[in-house]
């Protein structure tokens, strides 16, 4: 038992610490609860949330748009109300660390381009 948690334990360390922060975003549209701990006053941190949520977590060259609207009818508990939104994302293209280093080091387009592109798989 002592081996499982500490694998399962392991596991749970390499996702969390290898997982790609790249353009991490969350929108929801509804009903939402959150429960947590205040680190500042360690007290119980409880939300609940209604409408448009988003979350967005980008690096460069990223453009977001969020729209929506709300219609309905008076405010009696038969009315119903009708709601829409859109996310547009556009994503260009991004690079790391060792492009910059390049670009910095006076590299060409073309040798920039030879290391960013996979190389072809020969059988």
């Amino acid at each position: 038992m002592k081996h499982k948690l500490l694998i399962l334990a392991a596991l749970g360390a390499s996702v969390v610490l290898t997982a790609c922060g790249h353009n991490a975003i969350q929108f929801s549209d509804g009903i939402g609860f959150n429960a947590g701990i205040d680190p500042e006053h360690m007290t119980a941190n409880f939300t609940l949330r209604y409408g448009k949520i988003l979350s967005v977590a980008s690096r460069d060259c990223f453009e977001l748009e969020m729209n929506g609207d709300a219609t309905g009818g008076s405010e009696t508990a038969t009315a119903s109300t009708q709601t829409s939104s859109g996310l547009k994302i556009k994503i260009g293209r991004q690079v790391n660390g060792y492009t910059r280093d390049l670009i910095e080091a006076g590299a060409t387009e073309g040798q920039i381009r030879a290391l960013l592109e996979p190389a072809p798989i020969q059988n």
